[in-house]
């Protein structure tokens, strides 16, 4: 079965913190694959028999965006009853909404998860560090991180990802205003641009 998922894709030097953590969880833990990319997932998984609509819907909710989202990275957070490990993820009131308007979008025909369908001010964002952890692991990470520093940093999410199968399908880059396809997205001149508009704009919130 084709899994659609979208997210907001971590860039520059805050993906390069995470990376970083979740490299010495895994090396510290011996979590093999358990580890995962480090993304904030704003729906998803979830399964749709329209692509075609999908792909329109998730076009049309962000090109009605008047204002970039924006988020802060902070600390970090357990989700206790699936025994994740995640950094927590602050949301504006922007990106609130613009998660919120994907999900009363897709919901009529798309297969979203319960926790997709929730609230704007009750959705959880957040970064999975690792998951599906064994009882003993989750609990001996949770007291090590009792004594991390946070990894604190506000960033402007640059695109927004719809995910077939795990491969991007297409982006919506906030900072350029436009779809970008696959190649498109995964283009070093593209992300170079948006790295020259942010620098530009001298708001400390580029790297």
């Amino acid at each position: 079965m084709t899994h659609y998922r979208i997210d907001i894709r971590l860039m520059g030097s805050v993906k390069q913190q995470i990376y970083q953590l979740s490299n010495h969880l895994a090396e510290k833990f011996n979590l093999g694959e358990n580890l995962v990319t480090p993304h904030i997932t704003l729906a998803g998984p979830f399964s749709t028999g329209d692509e075609p609509k999908l792909v329109e819907d998730f076009a049309k909710v962000c090109t009605n965006q008047t204002a970039i989202p924006k988020y802060e990275v902070g600390g970090y957070g357990f989700f206790d009853d699936t025994r994740v490990v995640f950094v927590t993820i602050t949301p504006d009131e922007t990106l609130k909404q613009f998660r919120s308007q994907l999900a009363q979008a897709l919901s009529p025909y798309c297969a979203l998860r319960d926790y997709d369908r929730d609230s704007a001010d009750e959705f959880k964002f957040h970064a999975t560090l690792a998951m599906k952890l064994d009882w003993l692991t989750f609990q001996r990470i949770k007291w090590y991180f009792r004594r991390q520093e946070p990894v604190v940093y506000r960033h402007h999410p640059i695109r927004a990802t719809l995910l077939r199968n795990s491969r991007i399908l297409c982006e919506y880059d906030f900072i350029q205003s436009r779809m970008l396809t696959r190649s498109q997205a995964l283009s070093k001149a593209t992300r170079m641009r948006d790295y020259d508009i942010l620098k530009s704009w001298a708001d400390g919130s580029w790297e």
